[in-house]
């Protein structure tokens, strides 16, 4: 019986004491994932829907990039900008995607998934996850003018990485569809990517870079390898340590 007792004891502490698997680490920062959407895509209402449960995990921020190469099939999308486009051209090459698509799931700007698959975006961001890199510190803060003062310093992982900044409507948009594929359905949005701009380049070390405000809007600096390369950091305009907000 004193064995018996011995042994469960033994197993107890083991499970107790195990190390947490990789990716459950609450250390590591959420991955970021994009979407590449349409108002004229069929199948991008559902992947909408998806993109807004992925949200609600603890290890996962998302945005929506509305995507203009829809247009000429009867419906004018109301969020689509150009630079959208270019965003997702940039990442085509280094994922091996052969041609633009929607709805079309980047996860961390290494990984890709079509919007139509679940299991492969969650398989994506549990992968990406596994392997997150450390990340250079970054922070955003009020600039003069109603500007952002985007701060870096540390060390880069890749030779040049691009800095961006992201204008976003927090939560959730509907919007009834005139014409098109989508034509008669009330669709649903989320995140979605209001403005686009980029900063400039950073090789390392201490840095400021300035970008335009949108108050009204959520805004998060990006910065990842150049040219559509992997994310290597997040942070959420002005909402500090101290406010309660995220730093990645």
């Amino acid at each position: 019986m004193r064995l018996l007792s011995f042994i469960l004891a033994m197993l107890a502490l083991a499970v107790v004491s195990a190390p947490a698997k990789a990716g459950e680490d609450c250390d590591n920062r959420p991955v970021l994932v994009e979407l590449f959407t349409s108002q004229g895509c069929g199948l991008c209402p559902e992947a909408n829907r998806y993109l807004g449960e992925l949200d609600q995990r603890h290890n996962v921020f998302v945005l929506a990039y509305a995507v203009s190469y829809w247009d000429m099939y009867g419906w004018t999308d109301t969020f689509a900008r150009p630079e959208y486009v270019h965003r997702q051209r940039a990442y085509l090459p280094r994922l091996n995607v052969p041609r633009l698509y929607t709805p079309h799931f980047v996860v961390d700007g290494v990984i890709d998934a079509p919007g139509w698959d679940r299991d492969q975006v969650s398989t994506a961001v549990t992968d990406r996850l596994n392997a997150m890199p450390e990340s250079p510190d970054l922070s955003i803060e009020d600039g003069p003018f109603g500007s952002y003062i985007v701060h870096l310093d540390g060390e880069a992982p890749e030779e040049a990485l691009d800095v961006w900044l992201v204008a976003y409507k927090p939560g959730w948009a509907t919007v009834e569809i005139g014409g098109g594929e989508n034509a008669g359905t009330e669709m649903l949005h989320y995140n979605m990517v209001k403005s686009i701009s980029y900063l400039g380049s950073w090789s390392g070390g201490e840095a400021e870079l300035v970008g335009e405000s949108f108050r009204h809007y959520g805004t998060v600096a990006i910065v990842q390898g150049a040219n559509g390369g992997p994310i290597y950091a997040y942070a959420h305009a002005g909402m500090s340590a101290s406010e309660g907000g995220r730093t990645y």
